[in-house]
């Protein structure tokens, strides 16, 4: 078993071990005595609601936003997407209970559309300014490599495809593995 498979191993086992746990605590809590089938079927529904709905729409929107979006700016408004995916599945039952507290006013107290709305903006200027960023040193890397490969244009490595050349120059990993083994 090499290393990488050693890690995926302890990390099913950590994250079994945490479920198994929580499961317990939950089906252990006094409160809920008595409403488990209503809490397992509450757990099934979220399961089919987030596997069958909620990541397939992510996983289209994220496909199409790939395709979509230059290159550059991609990791950064993938990023902002799955923020913004993940706050919305979170925040989203407070947002639709919002003043639907059965005659207790200390539940669900707080302006959660207006929360929700502040936090997806914050996540759009946070992702407009790293796709700008992004976009910035892209420019400039790309303004570098022609300018490396101009000056490299008379020179025997400038005619070479990746492929040909020395495995160290391409892969700067491949040379600390050739040192360390």
């Amino acid at each position: 078993m090499n290393r990488t498979s050693r890690v995926r191993l302890a990390l099913v086992v950590a994250g079994v071990s945490l479920l198994v746990f929580g499961i317990q605590g939950l089906l252990d809590e006094p409160y809920l005595t008595g409403h488990r089938l209503e809490v397992l079927l509450w757990g099934a529904r979220g399961i089919v609601l987030h596997d069958g709905v909620w990541m397939p729409l992510v996983l289209t929107a994220g496909l199409l936003l790939g395709r979509a979006a230059p290159a550059r700016v991609r990791g950064a408004l993938t990023a902002g997407l799955m923020t913004a995916a993940a706050l919305t599945a979170v925040g989203l039952p407070a947002v639709l209970r919002e003043g639907d507290h059965n005659g207790n006013a200390t539940l669900l107290p707080l302006p959660y559309l207006r929360n929700w709305l502040l936090l997806l903006a914050a996540v759009a200027v946070g992702t407009a300014v790293s796709a700008a960023v992004l976009w910035w040193r892209g420019g400039r890397s790309s303004a570098a490599m022609s300018g490396r490969r101009a000056r490299m244009s008379g020179s025997s490595t400038a005619s070479r495809t990746s492929s040909e050349m020395p495995r160290e120059r391409t892969n700067p990993f491949a040379r600390r593995r050739r040192t360390q083994g």
